[in-house]
């Protein structure tokens, strides 16, 4: 499948210092999203219980549409730009779920 330019540019990064320790979300300077990041705290959740996990997969739901600066169409303003922010986001949220690589997180992403 092809990408757009975009998206070849677009890099999300997430950083899990320490098991427990706060997330980070950013993007690099191709993508237009330079210096935006926002953390991720899990450190109060139990990641093997089903309600510790998907309360961790909201927060990075949450997370990832701040950083990719999802909106609606009125905001917007083209359906071409929430193409690209919703791409951004679905991107974004995957390489959080891959980073925090705990079975019942990724379980839920993939339904």
């Amino acid at each position: 499948m092809k990408e757009s330019k975009f998206f070849k540019s677009l890099l999300a990064v997430f950083i899990v210092v320490v098991l427990g320790a706060p997330q980070f979300a950013s993007a690099d300077a191709g993508s237009g999203l330079k210096g935006v990041s926002k953390k991720v705290s899990y450190a109060d959740l139990k990641l093997e219980t089903k309600e510790g996990a998907h309360a961790l997969y909201w927060r990075l739901k949450q997370a990832s549409k701040q950083v990719c600066d999802v909106r609606g169409l009125k905001v917007e303003g083209s359906l071409k730009r929430i193409r690209e922010t919703r791409q951004c986001y679905r991107e974004t949220l995957t390489a959080a779920v891959e980073k925090i690589n705990n079975e019942l997180v990724t379980q839920i992403h993939n339904i």
